[in-house]
């Protein structure tokens, strides 16, 4: 039986339609595929689950197999030359999907930049708003890191983040695969991402990351058997001095760390592995390079 009071997200890049790979996955990889989101959606309860690197295409076969407890978000389409590759499910029983948005502006190249999409929920158990900012910035083979698009790209959804906040709308969650880690100065500076918890709670303006705690593998020396475990959420194997990154994150308004109705519980704020998908990653004739993430939002007992 599903709890009350508790909200369990997870992020995962699948692999499953890569830019230069749409709707090309093996059977087996979307097999696996299945059987992850199986096992975190009806096992590890997750209610909001969003993922990239997936078409209409995977979204129908991924609709296929969800039960009626599960609604999904389709965030895959086309704006003008833009490919947007997203969706989300969300169990209807926790939280009710409202309206979503592109983060989005004109460039003076003409062009238009796209930060990300903005999904708009209501929590059922509080009728509060729940508002989702999700993310695929481009990979550093076309945009390099720390690069002047993504500090753009920072700064733009920075805009549409302090915007939902001045408009009440406080209960704010960023997470996606931003091809930056915690420190560049693209998540730092740019969309104001802090690690610095006690600060984030008295400046309701900046973010609270968490994955910071996730750059480094778990296991400490000599205890170091790296086979089948991970250093981050994303596998590089052609880096020559760091081949795990962590790519994937999610950031968390002020509210949930100084809020009075939800707040993170940083326990379960964690990258999602087991021995299979790890293997997976290190056969370099697969096709997997990214693990989920999950946190969990509790609601706060004022009594």
């Amino acid at each position: 039986m599903k709890k009350t009071g508790r909200i369990t997200l997870g992020w995962w890049n699948t692999s499953l339609s890569p830019k230069t790979r749409e709707n090309q996955a093996t059977e087996e990889h979307k097999s696996y595929v299945a059987s992850i989101l199986f096992h975190l959606l009806n096992e590890r309860w997750v209610d909001i689950m969003c993922l990239c690197e997936v078409t209409p295409e995977d979204i129908d076969n991924i609709s296929d197999v969800l039960g009626e407890e599960f609604s999904i978000y389709n965030g895959a389409f086309r704006e003008k030359k833009k490919k947007f590759d997203i969706c989300v499910i969300y169990r209807i029983q926790v939280v009710k999907f409202v309206e979503s948005s592109l983060v989005s502006r004109p460039h003076q190249t003409g062009k238009t930049i796209y930060a990300g999409q903005k999904v708009e929920f209501v929590i059922n158990e509080t009728t509060e708003a729940l508002v989702l900012f999700i993310a695929h910035w481009s990979s550093r083979l076309y945009d390099y890191v720390d690069s002047p698009k993504k500090a753009q790209l920072g700064m733009l959804l920075q805009t549409a983040i302090h915007d939902c906040i001045d408009s009440k709308k406080n209960k704010v969650i960023v997470l996606g695969d931003f091809n930056e880690e915690p420190f560049n100065e693209s998540i730092t500076e740019h969309l104001g991402a802090s690690r610095d918890i006690a600060l984030v709670k008295k400046r309701p303006g900046l973010l609270y990351n968490p994955f910071w705690r996730h750059l480094m593998y778990a296991a400490l020396h000599p205890n170091s058997n790296t086979t089948s475990i991970h250093g981050g959420t994303y596998y590089y194997k052609n880096d020559d001095s760091s081949r795990w990154k962590t790519f994937d994150q999610m950031m968390f308004s002020s509210e949930f760390i100084a809020g009075k109705s939800w707040h993170l519980n940083e326990t379960e704020t964690m990258v999602f592995s087991d021995s299979k998908l790890i293997g997976y990653i290190n056969n370099a004739k697969s096709k997997f390079d990214h693990l989920p993430i999950l946190s969990v939002i509790e609601r706060v007992n004022n009594g």
